[in-house]
């Protein structure tokens, strides 16, 4: 679904109507607040983050995303369900970016200032 926090309300609210207590409610967001996310549920310590890499089928580093109400069951069954799918699983917080992009935005951030004192691509 779209990043857009309207879209993800109104599914999750009704994902929240139908899944039973327990269910892996996940969003592969990498832009949008969690914690916001799991507001729109009856039970936000079942939303979690899952977000794959771009081709999925090939990158294997999974960001698993703990919300501030996400239980240590839901977390601990992510973790083992990334085992089964061969991903390798990282646990990261709430933050602006996530991992990887804030990792890249490091790399991006040095070239720009080696750009600036003069440094030209060949």
């Amino acid at each position: 679904m779209f990043e857009d926090l309207g879209v993800k309300k109104q599914v999750f609210r009704q994902l929240d109507e139908i899944a039973k207590p327990g269910a892996i409610l996940a969003s592969n967001t990498s832009t949008l607040n969690l914690d916001k996310i799991a507001a729109y549920t009856k039970h936000p310590g079942d939303v979690i983050g899952m977000h794959f890499f771009s081709p999925a089928e090939v990158m294997k580093l999974l960001e698993v995303v703990r919300g501030e109400k996400t239980e240590k069951d839901m977390l601990a069954t992510v973790m083992q369900l990334s085992k089964r799918i061969r991903k390798t699983a990282v646990v990261a917080s709430v933050c602006d970016g996530l991992i990887g992009n804030r990792m890249i935005e490091q790399y991006i951030r040095q070239a720009l200032f080696m750009l600036d004192e003069g440094a030209l691509p060949p």
